[in-house]
């Protein structure tokens, strides 16, 4: 498998190596190779087992520019040597796409995904030793009008589906559909302050017709030019969600539907530094969010990333965080234990330092910590994960 993968890579070198031109668009890949080792890659809470594996990795932005118009189309991923998806370490697909119009007072944003990965990435190991496929199709667009030198206004919508190849005889995880929709007014009082205010819908049904959340939120925010660097952001208000599921006896004879309200505050505060040599991003949040399950979780977030430029060689990324999310399960097939709702914690935490050794040839070594813990009844788990690359950056080629 491993000389498959250096086959592979030596025929994307080739044709990334073609002379450059001169147009509007642009490749510029990145391909390597990953050893990592994982010490549980199940997230299992008990008869842990390492695993090694080998990895192709790539990165391959082709790229569209020009006055009024930018196109990206960015095929990304790891390529591991054993199939299958129920690990920590298991292959990844993507293949991202956005664009941005730009026309006089208004600014256009479309984005698009299509991606392949495990179930272990966000929602660790609920089905304890089993990690299984998650498909995921996405789309947003947002659009921002001046209405003036101090307002403007910003139309945003986004719809995604996502589906679980979970087995037959297991009933834990939805595969779903989200869309959301809202409209943000923002008006700059002074030179370092904006208000906004913020309003929300959104709609979340279980492919299986079962379920449906219909959740509905209004915000008013604040963001503040602390500094030429530093800025600060926050929002605030208050999210209804009400919850429906059509309820069967035997799987056959419908018997009404069951409602539910799930009421909450909805808030967020964001602190980011923007320097030369030193970029920091700090976020406090609770939001309403689609997880795989009957229903919208309650979840509360924190989460910090910073990268640091040491010298033209070395440079590094330190990144955590911590989610805990409440979810309130349906009856038909998601039953939560003891009567109670699911209380799920989820840590995580990485170290990543990058040498490059020559402008275009770059190793890595990435730590990474994930740690666990949901129930009732309580379970926990966690895994640590050391991978070492070395990976080429081609140089842009115009064409």
């Amino acid at each position: 498998m491993t000389a498959r993968l250096l086959l592979i890579m030596g025929m994307l070198t080739v044709l990334a190596a073609r002379p450059a031109g001169a147009g509007p668009w642009s490749i510029e890949p990145r391909l390597g190779l990953e050893d990592d080792y994982t010490s549980n890659p199940f997230l299992s809470a008990s008869d842990l087992q390492g695993e090694d594996r080998v990895a192709a990795i790539f990165d391959l932005p082709l790229r569209y520019d020009s006055d009024q118009l930018e196109f990206m189309l960015r095929p990304n991923g790891r390529i591991t040597d054993r199939k299958g998806y129920s690990t920590l370490g298991s292959n990844s697909e993507h293949l991202d796409a956005s664009g941005v119009y730009a026309s006089g007072l208004s600014t256009t944003t479309v984005q698009a995904e299509l991606a392949r990965d495990s179930s272990l990435y966000y929602l660790g190991g609920l089905i304890n030793r089993l990690g299984v496929a998650r498909d995921t199709a996405s789309t947003s667009a947002d659009w921002t009008r001046a209405l003036n030198e101090r307002s403007a206004v910003e139309l945003d919508a986004s719809w995604m589906r996502v589906r679980y190849a979970e087995p037959a005889d297991l009933d834990l995880l939805v595969d779903y559909r989200y869309w959301s929709a809202g409209p943000t007014f923002s008006y700059a009082m002074s030179e370092r302050d904006t208000l906004k205010l913020l309003g929300g819908y959104g709609v979340y049904q279980s492919l299986n017709g079962l379920t449906e959340s219909k959740s509905e939120s209004l915000q008013l925010g604040f963001e503040r030019q602390l500094t030429e660097i530093w800025t600060l952001s926050a929002s605030g208000g208050y999210s209804r969600s009400m919850n429906s599921e059509k309820v069967y006896l035997f799987g056959f004879f419908f018997l009404g539907t069951a409602m539910s309200n799930q009421d909450s505050g909805v808030y967020s505060v964001t602190l980011t530094r923007r320097g030369e040599r030193l970029n920091l991003k700090a976020s406090v949040t609770q939001a309403q969010q689609p997880t795989g399950f009957a229903y919208l979780s309650r979840q509360d977030a924190v989460s910090i990333g910073a990268t640091y430029m040491w010298s033209e060689r070395w440079d590094f990324a330190v990144s955590g965080g911590w989610t805990k999310a409440l979810t309130p399960l349906g009856t038909a097939g998601q039953a939560a234990p003891n009567g109670r709702d699911l209380d799920f914690h989820y840590l995580n935490a990485g170290l990543t330092a990058n040498w490059h050794w020559t402008p275009q040839w770059i190793a890595s070594l990435t730590v990474t910590k994930i740690s666990q813990q949901y129930g009732p009844p309580t379970v926990s788990a966690a895994s640590t994960n050391v991978a070492l690359s070395v990976a080429r950056q081609f140089l842009r080629t115009q064409f």
